[in-house]
């Protein structure tokens, strides 16, 4: 079992508040606890990109938004980044360019307020890019 501890940035009520994170890797899952100033989280899954979804379902619920690589806008892992690595990795995505290996982030990694997309916003984005290829 592999455990790593992060501290971790949110916003709840126009407020930046600070929390903590923590990812353990197991033989067959990954989990993802997350301790905030209020109510602290748990959520099991096959890779981190997924596991962190179902963590950022209930954060929505709450109006709380999570300031990492994971739940910007424009970040999304590809089918092999969400095999390999556990989903830990995702890429900054630009319309009309293909994803490239300089592009891929440590979903965990800290990001800005502005860089922040709700689950919805994410989806849309992938989905826009993906047609801005086609052209």
């Amino acid at each position: 079992m592999k455990e790593e501890k992060y501290d971790i940035i949110y916003i709840e009520n126009s407020l930046e508040k600070k929390g903590i994170l923590k990812l353990i890797e197991n033989e067959e899952t990954v989990t993802i606890k997350i301790f905030l100033e209020r109510f602290s989280l748990e959520k099991h899954g096959e890779n981190y990109f997924e596991t962190l979804l179902e963590i950022r379902k209930e954060l929505e619920k709450k109006y709380i938004k999570l300031l990492c690589k994971g739940c910007c806008k424009n970040v999304y892992p590809s089918g092999m980044a969400s095999s390999m690595g556990l989903g830990r990795k995702a890429y900054i995505l630009t319309y009309g360019k293909h994803a490239k290996i300089d592009s891929l982030v440590d979903i965990f990694e800290p990001c800005l307020v502005e860089e922040y997309g709700s689950i919805e916003q994410q989806l849309k984005f992938f989905e826009s890019w993906i047609k801005s290829l086609e052209k």
